[in-house]
């Protein structure tokens, strides 16, 4: 009989302590009758006509982290490709108006020569 040697696996965990504020949303286009919707929020919101603080918790979230920053990567590198899509997006439209204003002026001035 041979004993094995088990490897000992520590998870990182994380505790984050939050409070969390609960309130009650009514919508502008909701009956006066009618309940209310419900949302959480991390910070505190004015209460007003349609948010209404209902209660305030400190929760305690736990949480895996990865073993280092690398296992990060991926999930960076997807953000900023996404975050390179939209900023190409805006500027694509913001290209077209120009060019659209560019081409109204043109005309313009064609037609008065």
């Amino acid at each position: 009989m041979h004993s094995t040697t088990l490897e000992r696996i520590e998870i990182m965990k994380q505790t984050l302590k939050q409070q969390v504020y609960i309130y009650a949303y009514f919508s502008q286009y909701a009956s006066p009758g009618d309940m209310p919707s419900f949302s959480l929020s991390n910070y505190e919101l004015t209460s007003n006509s349609k948010y209404v603080l209902i209660k305030t918790v400190e929760h305690e979230f736990e949480f895996e982290v990865p073993d280092t920053v690398a296992e990060y990567t991926p999930a960076r590198l997807a953000a900023f490709k996404e975050h390179i899509s939209r900023i190409q997006l805006t500027a694509a439209e913001d290209i077209k108006e120009i060019d659209d204003e560019i081409q109204k002026l043109l005309c313009i001035e064609n037609s008065t020569a």
